[in-house]
């Protein structure tokens, strides 16, 4: 194998590499922003609140 395409072939693996950890540290940030800031239960979200405002629709 040339030197040139075992070259080519370490800095493409360390670009895969370096992909999958910035999604896997993006997937524990998001979990981590979950578990501080959950979802609180009663808040109207921005459809509940247009549905109060038009009725049943009858």
């Amino acid at each position: 194998m040339s030197q040139a395409l075992e070259k080519t072939l370490e800095i493409a693996g360390i670009g895969i590499v370096g992909v999958f950890l910035f999604m896997t540290l993006f997937y524990l940030l998001i979990l981590a922003l979950d578990k501080i800031f959950p979802e609180k239960e009663g808040v109207n979200t921005k459809e509940d609140s247009v549905k109060e405002k038009i009725g049943d629709g009858t």
